[in-house]
């Protein structure tokens, strides 16, 4: 059995990953929806604001490994999602499969409730999405 996967399959992953992305951004509030690797590197991203990548993946991965070892510490299951609340706005944080990441960030008119229940509801399809990528 191969583990070569069609072109034609991949781009039609990645074009419904960027279609889940660019929904995201859609919401009252977002301005930036990014998906980061196990390495902490960004694979897909829509932004209307200049970021830095780079700092962006690297940041993810600590913060929700942090998050991840303060919930063992206190008995807690795994982290689902990590809310980071600044006074700019939130950065919510989310795995969809082991090592990958989805992070939100939003400005501070974000209506926080729907931006998590949203983010929650993308996650299966990413999840799907990413085990046939």
């Amino acid at each position: 059995m191969s583990n070569v996967t069609a072109i034609d399959s991949r781009k039609k992953s990645v074009d419904e990953i960027d279609r889940v992305l660019r929904n995201l951004m859609n919401l009252q509030g977002v301005t930036a929806a990014a998906i980061v690797d196990r390495d902490g590197l960004v694979t897909h991203i829509r932004r209307n604001f200049e970021i830095n990548t780079d700092a962006l993946g690297v940041s993810v991965q600590i913060v929700f490994g942090a998050a991840s070892k303060a919930a063992t510490h206190v008995n807690h299951r795994a982290a689902d999602i990590v809310i980071c609340e600044n006074d700019d706005g939130y950065v919510l944080l989310a795995p969809i499969m082991s090592g990958i990441m989805l992070s939100l960030v939003t400005d501070d008119d974000a209506l926080l409730g729907r931006v998590r229940f949203e983010l929650k509801e993308a996650i299966p399809s990413l999840k799907r999405l990413f085990l046939n990528y």
